[in-house]
């Protein structure tokens, strides 16, 4: 019987590591076997080789005999289903060579399996199999994701549930807080609720809300008021206001009023439980009732008496009614009071407790706006004050910031140079953006109490600060251009003439703060004002020039002079600075700082002989009565041209249509001037913010000469170079010149063309001013402005200045149709005879014109390259 094979044992593979050492031996032996082919080597390696082969079997087989024996075993003992099963111990390590090949085994074995090998595993193991890539199914991962899909889900709109309850909570209860404050009650009925929202206005909101029913009844009651409202319009305009209808009216209240509390009744007798909310909602029912009342008496009364644009009431046939108090008054030969000061004569003596409500609630919003005043949050500031402004009376207004200023800027110690800046910044914007009469008021106020310390200066102590707190303010009004320097000059004038103490510290305070600023506005008048001081100080008594504040007024006075800012201890411009440019960014909406031209005599006798400085101040008194310094600026304002120019020139520029004040005084300007510089100042004196004026009447004057005249394009010239912005004012000008050239004759055409020359050679305009010609439909009069333009340019003296103005367009690369249109004119219509001819030019001009257009034709086309 053959022997069963035994299966051989896994061999590991040898690592890399393994198989270089064994790389490295074998040529380590093919090394010495080479070497030893030359000398006796072969026999010491073959020696070596054979003494390491014993030693190996030698340890071998001491390895086995370190094993116990096992007993040998008869291959016929062993029971059939043990050999086919493969459970037999082989006898040493060697496995059993056999092919299961013998005869008596396969006589036993079943028929299915004859002839079939199969080798078996020992001691019953199955083989492993190969693990693979392991791959989940798609379908469950699938399911996953939908379930954690429906999980997020189902949280997000319980988190969505729960905040729309949250503010489901919160509007519940801010609908109870307002319902509170407008005294509604939920007891009331619907119909009445439904009315209320009529009067109001809101009833288009019902018709999201209401059944069919209820929008049919809302339906009849919006028709039925619709016609009472007509009723009652056709008898306005008739006149008809009859007691019956009034008596019906009252009537008809009445009823409704009738009604209102019988519904009420029934809704006690439904809701026993709610006794006493029902008697709190009956007694604000009467209450809103009798209110309705009220108003309705008050819109009859404004129905029957309307007010025009001036205040006053008529009546329907436009008749004036005087005021009731105005005719007790004139009957009584009292003195007639302004409505301003009956009310507040009223509210002081408590008369009006709503009129000193607001006024009281005005206070506290203005004062806790003040007190929140900083340079970080000035422009919230200033807005929350201009609202105020908006909603409230101006008077109001007025009077009550005049307060609050007095108690927090002026007192008898020194205030912080800091808050009065950021205080006058406030002033200058609401100066700007309500207006000018904001900072007048404001002005009046401050020069009125300057005036009144002034007077008592002399029993003033050093010590009180009003006058120095006074004099700050008024410093910081002009820095922030509230007013013109001529009023700061007069009132050093007014402490320079009562000079004392108390007038030192003010002039000191006067120069340490505005000085360089008064010194960089009009030298001149510092230079006098500063005489003046002078003078004043020589005639001061012996005492007073000993004095040290004095000396130092002195020192600070020669320092402005000489504009040493070094010398003037703790000197900080850029706070002012900044706050300059801060309130320059808050203006919006291009509004600006007027600056008040106002005399300090305007405004101590402003009682006696009017505002002139606010629009549509009424006043009545003797012109004699005004003071020298306002008469001369009224007749300066009243009168400024016929003063500065003849009545010949005035009667020349309405005849050239200059028919507003600015085109007037510069088209006499012009015309009258020495020279175009002259011209130039004089125009630049009159601070026009619209340039395109200047433009206009500039490119006006010379179409409409006989001849061209260089006069215009130098005094043009010298506007373009003076800003950019006039630049773009004649460009335009030119243009819509250009683009209305058929309006134009050939003499002006001729003249508007040797003007544009002029300036482009100047490089006061460019060549590209000509871009806005069609040049694909010439007709006749932009063919001879055009030719009369190329002709003069390309037949200059300045041929330097020609390929300058050329060589500028040709850079452009956003200008290539030009370009192409300007050589394809030049080619075309200068250089064929038959045009050559018309121009009439000598043979040298000709040669000339014809090396430039080729030298130009060069330049146009291969610049860019």
């Amino acid at each position: 019987m053959a022997k069963i094979k035994k299966k051989e044992a896994y061999k590991k593979p040898l690592t890399r590591k393994e198989q270089r050492k064994q790389k490295v031996e074998q040529k380590k032996i093919k090394k010495r076997l080479y070497y030893s082919s030359k000398s006796d080597g072969g026999q010491r390696v073959a020696a070596a080789m054979a003494e390491a082969a014993a030693n190996a079997l030698a340890t071998t087989k001491n390895k086995k005999g370190k094993k116990g024996k096992k007993p040998k075993i008869n291959p016929e003992d062993i029971p059939v289903e043990q050999l086919l099963s493969g459970e037999v111990d082989a006898d040493d390590d060697d496995s059993i060579d056999s092919n299961f090949s013998d005869e008596e085994v396969d006589a036993l074995l079943p028929a299915e399996r004859k002839g079939k090998v199969e080798v078996y595993n020992p001691l019953g193991k199955k083989a492993k199999k190969h693990a693979g890539i392991q791959r989940e199914d798609e379908t469950k991962v699938r399911q996953k994701e939908l379930r954690q899909q429906k999980e997020l889900q189902s949280k997000a709109r319980k988190q969505r549930l729960k905040q729309l309850k949250l503010e489901n909570e919160d509007e519940d209860k801010e609908i109870a807080r307002l319902e509170k404050k407008l005294k509604l009650n939920k007891t009331k009925d619907k119909n009445r609720l439904m009315r209320k929202m009529f009067s109001d206005g809101l009833d288009y909101v019902l018709d999201l809300v209401l059944d069919d029913e209820e929008e049919k009844v809302k339906w009849e009651e919006k028709q039925r008021r619709k016609q009472e409202l007509k009723e009652q319009q056709a008898k306005e305009e008739a006149g008809m206001w009859s007691d019956e209808d009034e008596d019906e009216t009252a009537s008809m209240d009445g009823n409704d009023a009738d009604e209102a509390g019988s519904e009420d009744f029934d809704d006690e007798e439904m809701d026993a439980s709610g006794q006493e909310d029902d008697e709190d909602g009956n007694a604000a029912e009467t209450d809103t009732d009798d209110e309705e009342k009220e108003e309705e008496m008050k819109q009859k009364e404004t129905n029957k008496y309307k007010e025009d644009i001036y205040g006053r009431r008529r009546d329907a046939d436009g008749n004036i009614i005087p005021d009731a108090v105005e005719a007790v008054a004139a009957q009584s030969g009292q003195k007639y009071i302004p409505p301003h000061q009956r009310a507040l004569l009223a509210a002081s003596a408590g008369t009006s407790e709503k009129q000193a409500e607001i006024l009281a609630r005005l206070r506290k919003q203005c004062k806790g706006l003040l007190n929140r005043l900083s340079e970080a949050n000035l422009h919230k500031i200033a807005t929350g004050i201009e609202e105020l402004y908006m909603k409230n009376s101006r008077y109001n207004m007025n009077d009550t910031l005049t307060a609050l200023l007095n108690e927090a800027l002026i007192g008898r110690t020194r205030s912080n140079e800091r808050m009065v800046q950021e205080h006058m910044v406030l002033l200058a914007y609401l100066h700007a953006h309500i207006g000018s009469e904001i900072g007048a008021h404001f002005l009046q106020m401050f020069v009125e109490q300057f005036d009144g310390y002034v007077k008592d200066m002399q029993q003033l102590d050093v010590e009180d600060k009003r006058l120095n707190n006074l004099v700050l303010l008024l410093c910081y009004m002009y820095m922030f251009k509230i007013y013109e320097q001529r009023l700061l000059l007069e009132l050093i004038a007014r402490l320079a003439g009562n000079l004392c103490e108390k007038a030192v510290e003010c002039l000191l305070l006067i120069f340490q703060n505005v000085g360089f600023r008064l010194r960089k506005d009009d030298p001149l008048a510092f230079k006098q004002m500063m005489q003046n001081v002078q003078s004043q100080i020589a005639a001061a008594p012996l005492e007073l020039k000993e004095n040290l504040r004095l000396k130092f007024m002195v020192d600070i006075l020669n320092a402005v002079k000489n504009n040493n800012m070094t010398k003037l201890p703790q000197y900080d411009p850029e706070l002012a600075e900044t706050l300059r440019k801060r309130l320059k960014g808050m203006l919006r909406n291009e509004r600006y700082v007027v600056t008040l031209n106002i005399t300090l005599d305007d405004l101590l006798r402003a009682d006696k002989v009017g505002k002139w400085w606010i629009v549509g101040s009424a006043w009545t008194g003797n012109i004699n009565e005004m003071g020298s310094a306002t008469q001369t600026t009224t007749e300066e304002h009243s009168l400024p041209n016929r003063e500065r120019f003849s009545e010949k020139l005035l009667q020349l520029a309405k005849k050239q249509h200059m028919n507003t004040a600015e085109r007037r005084n510069i088209f006499c300007i012009i015309m009258s001037a020495a020279d175009y510089v002259d011209a130039f100042e004089k125009i630049l004196h009159l601070s026009l913010k619209d340039q395109r004026t200047v433009a206009y009447v500039i490119i006006h004057c010379a179409l409409n000469e006989r001849k061209p005249n260089p006069y215009y394009a130098h005094l043009a010239l010298k506007f373009c170079q003076y800003n950019r912005k006039f630049q773009l004012a004649f460009q335009f000008a030119s243009w819509d010149r250009i683009n209305d050239i058929e309006a134009l004759t050939k003499a002006q055409i001729k003249n508007l063309a040797w003007f544009l020359q002029q300036l482009i050679l100047s490089a006061g305009l460019q060549l590209s001013v000509l871009k806005v010609v069609d040049f694909m439909q010439l007709h006749k009069l932009s063919f001879y402005f055009m030719r009369e333009v190329m002709v003069r340019l390309l037949l200059s003296t300045e041929e330097s200045a020609l390929y300058q103005a050329f060589e500028r367009v040709a850079k452009n690369t956003k200008l290539q149709q030009f370009k192409q249109s300007v050589r394809l004119f030049m080619q075309h219509f200068l250089l064929q005879p038959e045009q050559l001819e018309k121009l009439k030019l000598e043979e040298e001009q000709q040669e000339l014109l014809h090396q430039r257009i080729e030298h130009l034709d060069k330049l146009l086309a291969y610049v860019d390259l």
